[in-house]
């Protein structure tokens, strides 16, 4: 079992946190490098929240002004009907269905055997 160095456990840093360093950056007393080494950060860390607060767009630079979290964006409804399955339909006496792959159905009431004709041609 090996035990944990400081540097393998990944820190994370509170938004008031973030903020005051974002702060003093923009305060520019000490350069970004030594500014980094103040706080125990690397300096592409101080860069991005630096960036992260001119944008205002992430959760941690409106927690530290005390705004509230953006809402979330409704989801878009769509409404359906959903009906129950109907009874296949009747078979009269004369009349030709045919079914189809896509689940359609064709149904000829009182074919006569010159429709069957055409209907197979036109089918094949």
């Amino acid at each position: 079992m090996s035990a944990l160095k400081p540097s393998d456990v990944r820190r994370s840093f509170s938004p008031e946190f973030k903020w005051q360093v974002v702060q003093e950056s923009k305060a520019r007393l000490l350069s970004a490098s030594a500014l980094a080494r103040k706080y125990d950060v690397n300096t592409n860390q101080l860069f991005r929240w630096v960036r992260d607060a001119q944008l205002g767009k992430a959760l941690w630079v409106r927690r530290a002004k005390g705004e509230q979290a953006m809402p979330a964006a409704p989801t878009p409804f769509l409404p359906v009907c959903v009906q129950a399955a109907e009874a296949p339909p009747t078979v009269h006496q004369g009349a030709i269905t045919v079914s189809f792959r896509s689940g359609h159905q064709l149904v000829l009431h009182e074919a006569t055997p010159d429709m069957l004709r055409q209907l197979v041609a036109v089918l094949s």
